[in-house]
C-alpha cells in the first residue's frame, strides 16, 4: 500500500501585482512516505492569459539558502547596475 501523500502545499507568487493574466507560481509540495521526514516535489508555473508552462523541478529543488543568495546576488548587481549609470552620467566624453 503506497502511503505517500501530500501534506501542505506553500506557494509563491513571484508577480503578485501583476494584472490577473499572468503570474509566475513556484509551488513546493510536502510529502509524508512514512519516514521520518518529509520531501518536497517543486513546480513552477507560468501563466499568461490563456496559456500556460509548468515545469517540475524534480532533484533540482530551490533551497532557502539558494534563494538568499540569489537575492543577495541581484540584490548588488542592481546597485552596481545604478553605480554604472550614475557614473556615466558624469562622464566627459
Amino acid at each position: 500500500m503506497n502511503r505517500e501523500k501530500i501534506v501542505r502545499t506553500h506557494a509563491h507568487n513571484f508577480s503578485p501585482l501583476a494584472n490577473s493574466g499572468e503570474s509566475l507560481v513556484l509551488y513546493t509540495h510536502f510529502w509524508d512516505n512514512g519516514d521520518d521526514t518529509c520531501f518536497k516535489t517543486q513546480e513552477l508555473t507560468l501563466n499568461s492569459y490563456c496559456n500556460s508552462v509548468t515545469l517540475n523541478l524534480t532533484n533540482v529543488g530551490l533551497v532557502p539558502s539558494d534563494l538568499r543568495k540569489l537575492a543577495d546576488e541581484l540584490e548588488q548587481s542592481h546597485k552596481d547596475a545604478n553605480s554604472e549609470i550614475e557614473k556615466s552620467r558624469y562622464e566627459v566624453v
